[in-house]
């Protein structure tokens, strides 16, 4: 099991990561942060109210499975903006959120590796 630090050190090591941090979304605060997160508590609050609107919204999502949403990513000028809902065990609340480089990042690597971070930060 990683802790909260750990976790966050891993989501940096990734190439093109800026920053990163562990937001308990119902409630908005975060855990840990970071790197380069940009105003970081407007940034986790706008994150969690993210969260909350998805899962709220999402018809899109398996029927009957409130937690089909496996992750929100959000393209913008400034890098691609990772929202990973770690839904299980007893941290069910909380939600990993990465900032990746556009030019240096890649999305589809990142996507892979936050899920196993986010396994091993479950694990225990």
């Amino acid at each position: 099991m990683l802790t909260v630090d750990a976790c966050l050190q891993h989501i940096m090591a990734l190439q093109g990561a800026l920053g990163a941090s562990l937001i308990d979304y119902p409630s908005g605060s975060t855990l840990g942060a970071t790197g380069r997160v940009p105003g970081i508590e407007a940034t986790d609050t706008d994150a969690a109210g993210m969260v909350h609107a998805t899962l709220k919204m999402a018809s899109f999502a398996t029927v009957g499975q409130p937690h089909g949403v496996e992750e929100i990513v959000i393209v913008a000028g400034n890098g691609y903006h990772l929202l990973h809902p770690v839904l299980d065990g007893p941290r069910g609340r909380l939600v990993l959120y990465v900032w990746l480089d556009r030019l240096t990042g890649n999305l589809a690597v990142t996507r892979r590796c936050v899920n196993g971070i986010a396994a091993q930060f479950c694990a225990g």
